[in-house]
């Protein structure tokens, strides 16, 4: 496959291959941009879209350098004709992010919040009109020890987001009320802070993700992986249990879980070094509902589609695929789609907000694809 990548727009289209799967090569004609880059200072891992309807093509994009400066920007498109992307603010973080998330305001009534882990988890608030990105809390939920567990990630309720959960590599996934006195739909220039609504050991080793799922109102139940191999499931209501939805056959610590945006059901996770990407069903636990093997290296990323149920992008070393699962419990052998990159993809993301687009990481570079 011939790679699409440089500065500036492109204008791919997909050609069908073998099996189904297609790649995204260049058209001669056509107006619409297809691909835009944005080539950062640093080497990039943590990415997340921007959920506000009036911030079309923003991204918040974090440093991977192994030392204690690191830095996170965010950036926007302004420029769709020429591809030109803006940076619209930045700030200096401690260690590199694990993960970064705006908050979930489809609607654009909340503050403009950005939430980061790595050490801790850290609230900013961001003023385009200034400029400045403000720390308004840092939340660390051991302060009797002047060390801290790092956090492998975190999840923003999209249903309640006054809910954030994070995952330790202590074993423990902790649940945090954001705070302000009011909800944080309704904060102006009020000061968000924080506090551990439950904390509990998830795990019998380190905890590698955590997100929660839309099932039974979307506000309770949240589902972990992490080294012991394992896939459970808790509700905030009912905390004395979990279910073990899956385990690894070979026991090979599970590194990322990500559930169905419109169908609860079902979610995706992977293994560490894994060459496929495991879809599971609630409903029929332990066994996979479908595996996606189709990979020529071990798999980076995960993300489902906002708008469809039956569609879900994946990424390798190279490679961003997406697949239509529509068929399960039938295998699927082949991705509909599919885009090589000049670099090895450590981050995949679909937009929520825009869902004809997704957002790769390689290298220092960021693209986001039109699908």
């Amino acid at each position: 496959m011939n790679s699409l990548m440089g500065h500036g727009p492109h204008n791919p289209q997909m050609i069908p291959g073998g099996g189904g799967g297609g790649t995204m090569y260049p058209s001669s004609g056509g107006k619409r941009k297809e691909i835009y880059k944005y080539d950062a200072p640093f080497k990039l891992y943590a990415m997340s879209w921007s959920n506000r309807p009036d911030k079309k093509y923003r991204l918040a994009l974090g440093s991977f350098i192994e030392e204690y400066n690191n830095k996170v920007q965010v950036i926007q498109l302004t420029d769709e004709e020429n591809g030109e992307f803006k940076v619209k603010g930045s700030f200096d973080h401690p260690y590199p992010t694990t993960k970064i998330l705006w908050i979930p305001d489809s609607k654009g009534v909340c503050p403009d919040l950005l939430a980061t882990s790595g050490d801790y988890l850290r609230i900013w608030k961001v003023n385009e009109n200034s400029g400045e990105i403000k720390l308004e809390s840092l939340l660390n939920n051991n302060k009797n020890s002047e060390f801290c567990a790092p956090l492998t990630s975190f999840d923003w309720n999209e249903l309640d987001p006054n809910l954030v959960g994070t995952s330790s590599i202590d074993t423990t996934c902790t649940i945090w009320g954001l705070e302000t006195g009011q909800p944080i739909g309704r904060i102006d220039n009020t000061c968000v802070t924080g506090m551990v609504r439950t904390q509990l050991i998830a795990h019998d080793k380190e905890v590698f993700d955590i997100a929660f799922s839309r099932a039974g109102g979307g506000r309770d139940i949240f589902a972990s992986v992490g080294a012991d191999g394992s896939v459970r499931m808790f509700d905030l209501r009912h905390l004395e249990h979990s279910t073990i939805i899956y385990e690894d056959s070979q026991q090979q610590p599970l590194l990322r879980l990500c559930w169905n945006k419109q169908d609860p059901n079902y979610l995706a996770t992977m293994a560490t070094d894994g060459l496929e990407v495991i879809i599971l069903d609630v409903r029929v636990p332990c066994t996979p509902v479908a595996t996606l093997k189709n990979h020529t290296a071990c798999v980076n990323g995960i993300a489902w589609a906002p708008h469809s149920s039956c569609h879900i992008c994946s990424a390798d070393d190279q490679q961003a695929l997406i697949w239509d699962i529509q068929q399960m419990p039938r295998p699927i052998d082949d991705p509909i789609l599919a885009y090589r990159a000049d670099g090895d993809i450590n981050q995949v993301q679909w937009a929520s907000g825009q869902p004809d687009w997704i957002a790769i990481c390689y290298n220092q570079s960021m693209e986001i694809l039109r699908v």
